[in-house]
């Protein structure tokens, strides 16, 4: 049983845009963020773009808009929230949304992985574990790795720990967790449970986030596979979920794929042309600096709360959404 109702589909989606990536990762290491490549595929039309993506199932869905108090109230208390935190210059805020988005990130890998036992018919609470544990440890190892030193929005939006034993024991811990995982899935195997699609939702990702956080040397190698791997399969998973809930919008799954798509490209690139401003060292007065900044992160994390509204199995329409007809 696969999400997107074959092999092949799941491949496309979830597998072989993060193989591309990680092998531009490998091969041009020093692509470096200004790159065309980079700056207009990566960054605006993936990992920017599938954020607003999110208003097709929301605020372009006027069943969904009405139904939930959430997307008046949300994008009005982020709209101070931000421009407050800026404002006042509080500290922590770039380091909030950078966790945020791991956070979101190790989300939608579980959510998927549960997706699959829902269409398997059976729960697997052991491999959630592994599944967290086996995102978060390389995560963890990132931070104690002393020859690191990256930043993303700001300086120190990262909390680096250069420590040699604490990586080693992170990094034991990992090959520990993956060693009993490994166990498990063996023994389900002996058993006749073979779920290939349930266990390719946790290997798949571990793997990324091992090369990623355990080799990655700059923001190449470590954000550009994560872009593909988290925003690529968001469209797929969006596009089939629009045509199962909006069928006489969107006839056909592939038709919401291209309209994804096309959202992605437009609203993105407007994204990124305002983080670029924002991060461009002229000199801008304060006022003018924390609109920028709140008209930013507010779509980003309205995308974060209401993906997990819309894509909760007690969502109102998590019956069409989540159906195991392949169709």
């Amino acid at each position: 049983m696969w999400i997107l109702g074959s092999p092949l589909r799941e491949f496309s989606y979830f597998i072989l845009p993060g193989l591309l990536a990680l092998a531009v990762s490998f091969l041009f290491p020093n692509l470096g963020e200004t790159s065309l490549f980079y700056a207009l595929l990566g960054t605006a039309l993936v990992d920017n773009g599938h954020v607003h993506t999110t208003l097709w199932r929301t605020y372009l869905h006027p069943a969904e808009r009405s139904s939930h108090k959430a997307y008046l109230l949300v994008p009005i208390s982020l709209l101070i929230l931000f421009f407050i935190w800026h404002y006042t210059g509080a500290p922590y805020l770039w380091n909030f949304v950078v966790y945020s988005t791991l956070f979101h990130h190790v989300r939608q890998f579980y959510g998927t992985s549960k997706w699959y036992q829902s269409l398997n018919k059976r729960t697997d609470k052991y491999s959630d574990a592994c599944l967290y544990i086996l995102l978060i440890l390389p995560l963890i190892a990132f931070h104690f790795r002393p020859e690191i030193n990256l930043s993303i929005y700001s300086e120190r939006d990262i909390f680096f720990y250069p420590n040699t034993l604490g990586l080693k024991i992170t990094v034991v811990l990992f090959f520990g967790c993956l060693g009993a995982w490994l166990i498990h899935e063996g023994m389900l195997w002996r058993k006749g449970i073979r779920e290939v699609n349930r266990v390719l939702s946790i290997a798949w990702p571990v793997s990324v986030y091992s090369y990623c956080f355990f080799f990655g040397e700059n923001m190449t190698q470590i954000l550009f596979p994560l872009f593909f791997v988290h925003g690529i399969a968001y469209f797929g998973m969006l596009g089939r979920s629009l045509h199962r809930t909006q069928a006489s919008r969107f006839q056909s799954e592939t038709k919401a794929i291209i309209i994804v798509i096309v959202t992605a490209f437009f609203l993105g690139g407007f994204n990124s042309y305002l983080e670029n401003l924002m991060l461009e060292e002229n000199e801008r007065s304060l006022l003018l600096m924390s609109s920028m900044t709140t008209l930013l992160l507010t779509p980003l994390f309205c995308h974060y709360i209401f993906d997990a509204i819309i894509w909760k199995k007690s969502h109102r329409e998590a019956k069409l959404v989540f159906s195991t007809n392949q169709a």
